[in-house]
């Protein structure tokens, strides 16, 4: 609706009074008559009611009354806050009295409010979500006067191994019980039991499925009940990835641990660990057996599928003396994407063939798998199209010529028009890729022409856009700056100037700051070489725009746009500051290019 809502349906949450949203507040403290169901909605939430407010407890009423009250408040020009436990859109009468407002031309509006399942979730400390084990969660009940559809049976989303939460069933444990187990659940299963969530009187009993009858017992529940099951609580410890320092976004670049450098080598048999051997004195290496191969210059495992969950992103190549079938079972749940994934490579215990299997363009395993196969007198299996039609592919040669990929599920697109031998427009004013003479591309002046277009800006586009790192930032910033404002100061600086935060090349800034933890900490954190320059250099940098206060405090008229405009002019005189000096805090920031 277009006109402003005479009706609020407002989430009250749990119970607590201050886990109501602001806005579900506001509306509460603005309303004219305010509708609560004091079943569930304790008095305290709506204690907030202007004086002269009406504020009546529905519980007794029917859909009929509560209407007849709305409307007639709506019409003599008030406001109505009707307040429902949790969020209104869960288990709510939503769509009845959205019907009925409508029909009588009243606007209404709906502010969220937190649910049940998550309040017991905050309080019992525990996550839905569990890296590589559920990724899932789902809402139901278990059928009452309010039939459920048999296909939403709580037995067939519990085989499904993700989490689950159970409203409005706290008085049919045993049933609950026993459809987690024709689910096939384990006794151990962790359940979280939320009795009276966010109410004086809460309790959150952490439980088994074995023992959940008899503690449900115990505690005489029997109502206002929300049930977690958690199957990720019992499973194996695993770190997220997003927090990893292998995982880069944004300004974060990712960092790569030392044994990055090296390849991961796992071998199952005696023969295959002769073959492990001979890679490994020509490549730097580590060797990954079963224990009864161990010895001191092996590593032992016990599970082939933990020790390679445990290397995959340690290392930037995998290369297994095994059977196709086995790597492919191993491998599979530790796939991320082709810019992130490492190399894996199989070899045949005889090391007639080495297979590229993943990642053959960005993460090298077909140039790996042809030196390889050179080196064990083998024969390199590549299976990539632009390879097996020896035409160039677009991965490939943005990662020889320092270019990030922006969207790389476009890159398919580009390499098999190469494939087919069909010209691929690029846009490449600047020519950071050096394909004016190549016959696979037709370089024209229209981005919106271009299937491809190299760009430092960050600005949508339909093709494939490949980012050149040539951009370098100049810093200047007080004594003592923190790396959340260097950091704040580039995210501001780059969205206000739409550049791509992965065509930054460099940080740079004034020997004075050498031993600035915030400068230092931004440099480890984004990934790209921080560097100092001399006072005397940067004096001899003409600048638009100079600072006799920055001049009198260390010596020189410039910091930020001389520091950035001199390491920009190593790699080419002609560089230019597209963007001058910008204050943002206690942060100076200029960008060449």
């Amino acid at each position: 609706m277009n006109k402003s809502p005479h009706v609020w349906f407002v989430g009250a949450g749990p119970g607590d009074p201050g886990l109501i949203t602001v806005r579900g507040q506001e509306c509460i403290r603005q309303a004219d008559l305010v509708l609560y169901a004091g079943s569930l909605v304790p008095r305290e939430v709506v204690a907030c009611a202007k004086s002269g407010a009406l504020v009546l407890d529905s519980a007794g009423m029917s859909l009929e009354e509560t209407h007849a009250l709305v409307l007639e408040t709506v019409q003599r020009g008030g406001t109505v806050a009707r307040v429902h436990t949790g969020d209104p859109s869960l288990y709510g009468t939503i769509r009845e009295q959205g019907a009925l407002l409508e029909r009588d031309g009243v606007a209404w509006a709906i502010v969220p409010g937190v649910t049940a399942a998550f309040a017991a979730a905050a309080r019992a400390k525990v996550s839905f979500t569990v890296p590589e084990s559920t990724q899932s969660l789902v809402l139901t009940r278990l059928a009452g006067r309010t039939p459920v559809p048999r296909s939403e049976s709580l037995r067939h989303f519990a085989a499904h191994g993700s989490s689950v939460a159970v409203y409005l069933s706290a008085d049919k444990t045993t049933l609950l019980a026993e459809e987690l187990r024709q689910a096939g659940l384990p006794a151990d299963t962790v359940i979280v039991v939320g009795h009276k969530v966010g109410h004086p009187g809460e309790q959150i009993l952490r439980t088994s499925l074995a023992d959940l009858e008899q503690r449900v017992r115990e505690f005489d529940i029997d109502r206002q009940a929300v049930f977690l099951i958690l199957p990720g609580e019992s499973a194996p410890e695993t770190m997220s990835r997003l927090y990893a320092a292998s995982f880069g976004h944004g300004f974060r670049r990712a960092i790569r641990p030392d044994t990055w450098t090296r390849l991961a080598v796992y071998a199952l048999t005696a023969q295959g660990l002769a073959l492990a051997r001979r890679m490994v004195s020509a490549w730097p290496g580590d060797i990954f057996v079963p224990r009864r191969l161990a010895d001191s210059d092996t590593v032992a495992f016990a599970r082939l599928s933990e020790q390679v969950r445990a290397n995959f992103g340690a290392y930037h190549a995998h290369v297994f003396v095994a059977a196709a079938g086995i790597v492919v079972r191993t491998i599979a749940p530790l796939l991320q994407d082709k810019t992130a994934d490492p190399a894996v490579i199989v070899c045949d215990h005889a090391g007639q063939h080495v297979i590229s299997l993943l990642s053959g363009h960005l993460g090298g395993a077909n140039d790996l798998a042809r030196r390889i196969a050179k080196h064990l007198g083998g024969q390199a299996v590549i299976t990539t199209a632009t390879d097996t039609c020896a035409s160039p592919a677009m991965d490939v040669l943005a990662r020889e010529k320092g270019c990030t990929i922006a969207d790389p599920s476009r890159i398919k697109a580009v390499n098999s028009a190469l494939a087919e031998g069909l010209p691929v427009m690029v846009h490449d004013p600047e020519q950071y890729l050096g394909i004016s003479d190549h016959p696979a591309f037709n370089l024209v002046s229209d981005p919106e022409t271009a299937q491809v277009v190299v760009t430092w800006q960050n600005r949508p586009h339909q093709g494939l856009v490949l980012h050149p790192m040539c951009l370098v930032a100049g810093i200047g910033c007080r004594r003592g700056v923190h790396r959340e404002d260097i950091l704040a100061a580039l995210d501001q600086v780059f969205a206000a100037h739409h550049l791509a935060p992965q065509s930054l090349r460099s940080l740079v800034s004034v020997d004075l700051k050498k031993d600035e933890s915030g400068l230092l900490q931004t440099g480890r954190d984004i990934g790209v070489p921080l560097e100092f320059l001399d006072r005397s250099c940067l004096e001899r940098i003409q600048v638009p725009n100079p600072s006799n206060t920055v001049l009198k405090q260390i010596g020189v008229s410039s910091v930020c746009e001389a520091a950035a405009l001199m390491v920009a002019r190593k790699n080419n005189p002609s560089a230019k500051l597209i963007v001058p000096k910008t204050i943002v805090g206690p942060v100076t920031v200029a960008v060449a290019v």
